[in-house]
């Protein structure tokens, strides 16, 4: 089968076609190109059992970054995959939510930004990392959000994230580096910057020296 000619209209070819292993990113034109896809791929996140369906969300979230308004119709959809036991459909649900921010003309993400800002407090690194990874994409699109999405930025310092069930220090100084770099897509926009900037200079003395030149660099450039 030519990866780059694929017109697949069923589940069933769509499933044949994702078993060979392709290269996903080839099929994201045509996913592009025929919109039918997108109902099929939304139907085997939901339902299909096997790592199928984890190809089908990164398809989804590959469309979502170039072409966010094709997404937005499964918007409601999407916030479903907040609540999802599986945490690879849970984050690609996070990152596809923040890029349809730009096309959210109704304001539908009002409606789960608890939700959404929430999964900050989640245990798991990862989870946390991918909310705050991507705020800055949701704050550009919605300055109104600027205020509170900071302040729970802040509050990241006294978070504990877990590793292998047991408190974390290290993980939180990962976190911490990823609200630095979210600050610096922003910072020329907030009402808050003497807040960030003392969060920064906090972040001088992290354990994670990474963290720390990050923290450097942020000041230095602001």
């Amino acid at each position: 089968m030519n990866e780059k000619k694929v017109n697949i209209m069923d589940k069933e070819k769509l499933i044949s076609f994702l078993k060979a292993k392709p290269d996903v990113n080839l099929f994201v034109d045509e996913v592009i190109q025929n919109k039918s896809n997108l109902d099929i791929l939304f139907e085997i996140v939901n339902t299909e059992t096997s790592s199928i369906k984890y190809a089908c969300s990164k398809i989804i979230r590959l469309v979502s970054e170039l072409r966010p308004d094709l997404i937005y119709p499964y918007f409601e959809n999407v916030t479903k995959w907040l609540h999802h036991k599986n945490s690879f459909i849970k984050w690609d649900g996070i990152l596809i939510l923040s890029n349809l921010s730009e096309v959210d003309h109704e304001d539908k993400f009002k409606a789960v930004f608890e939700v959404y800002f929430g999964l900050i407090d989640d245990p798991q690194m990862i989870t946390a990392a991918n909310v705050i990874g991507n705020a800055w994409k949701i704050v550009l699109a919605n300055p109104e959000l600027e205020s509170e999405i900071t302040r729970r930025l802040l509050k990241v310092p006294q978070i504990t994230y877990l590793n292998k069930g047991e408190p974390s220090p290290e993980c939180n100084c990962i976190v911490c580096g990823q609200v630095l770099e979210c600050f610096e897509k922003y910072f020329e926009h907030s009402k808050h910057q003497a807040e960030i900037i003392n969060f920064a200079n906090a972040q001088l003395d992290s354990g994670r020296k990474s963290v720390a030149k990050k923290a450097e660099k942020f000041l230095m450039s602001n």
